[in-house]
């Protein structure tokens, strides 16, 4: 059952926090109730019992480094160290110092020994974000270290044992990347034997009122606010809206929003303080702005009748199998608003 998936992970987390394990935080929850979050939660369950290779597919802002985490923390690795590294922030040139260390001399410069993180990581978990982003240079040799356990400093000669579980991320089309020979097939074939695939929020639009009861205990907590709920006018708002950033987002305007909030009970006017955007983000081009308009109409016309397609669509003065494409295009269910 998925709800009873979701309170196993919750309970997990309550545990470590109680235990005083210093990387674990309360907010390390994975939120869902539906049935693609279901999913989610017994792969995720399986994973952290097992020492199975795990890629996190999806897309930016989806929670990926929170699975990541959920698959740590739950496992037996959790009281040894869970380390990040996003493959896409490391120039090609410092990649193999970051990820397998050096010798005191190897390099100009290099005026100690240094560690990677795979023997930062030692007994624990690596997290290798964006890996779909890593070098080809550097591909076959992480590949390696995952066939053989072992790593070389630059600048040495002898192998090091490690035992380091890898977790990895992207939010590219490894498949696709293969085909564009960008992203080694042997590489993938042994990270992903156990794909986790984060629907993005728009395809889990049930979760939000969950998600949103979440970030107002963390935010309540953080900003000293006494803030009780959105208003129902607010809070379809939050459902109506296509959320491109998904739940980072959606983490965004609601921290923004309870700033703004003059009471206790968040409105449309607190809510839309930031609707064109933070002060100093990019304008939004022609065509997300039509998408998100078209979205959001074809809800109000559905709100309006109540979930009827047929009623909506001679609202709208479209013809109905046209409607219909138009709710398939923008992820529109209109089971949401039969009321």
């Amino acid at each position: 059952m998925p709800g009873s998936a979701g309170r196993e992970l919750a309970q997990d987390a309550a545990q470590d926090e109680s235990s005083g394990h210093p990387a674990r935080r309360r907010t390390d929850l994975i939120i869902g109730g539906g049935q693609a979050m279901g999913h989610v939660l017994e792969l995720i369950a399986v994973a952290a019992r097992t020492e199975i290779p795990v890629v996190i597919q999806g897309e930016s802002g989806t929670g990926k480094e929170l699975v990541a985490r959920a698959i740590h923390y739950t496992g037996p690795r959790a009281a040894r160290p869970f380390l990040t590294m996003n493959c896409g922030a490391v120039p090609e040139t410092l990649m193999e110092d970051e990820l397998f260390g050096h010798a005191r001399g190897a390099y100009t410069g290099a005026h100690a020994d240094k560690r990677g993180v795979f023997e930062e990581a030692e007994g624990g978990s690596l997290f290798l974000d964006e890996i779909g982003d890593l070098y080809l240079s550097c591909q076959v040799k992480l590949l390696r270290v995952l066939q053989e356990h072992e790593v070389r400093r630059l600048g040495e000669t002898r192998n090091r044992r490690v035992d380091v579980r890898t977790i990895a991320a992207t939010n590219r089309d490894l498949m696709a990347e293969m085909e564009a020979r960008r992203f080694r097939e042997d590489l993938f074939h042994r990270i992903s034997v156990l794909p986790i695939h984060l629907p993005p929020l728009r395809e889990r639009r049930e979760d939000i009122p969950l998600l949103v009861g979440q970030f107002l205990q963390q935010f309540n907590r953080e900003l000293g606010r006494t803030i009780r709920a959105f208003t129902p006018q607010a809070l379809d708002r939050l459902k109506s809206h296509a959320w491109p950033g998904n739940v980072r987002e959606l983490e965004n305007r609601i921290k923004q929003a309870m700033v703004m909030a003059k009471g206790e009970v968040i409105d449309l006017e607190s809510l839309d303080m930031f609707s064109g955007g933070a002060p100093g983000a990019p304008f939004p081009t022609y065509r997300k702005a039509k998408e998100e308009f078209v979205r959001s109409y074809l809800v109000q016309c559905l709100q309006a009748v109540k979930g009827n397609v047929a009623a909506a669509a001679r609202l709208a003065g479209k013809d109905r199998k046209d409607f219909y494409d138009l709710m398939k295009r923008h992820h529109v269910d209109p089971a949401d608003y039969r009321k």
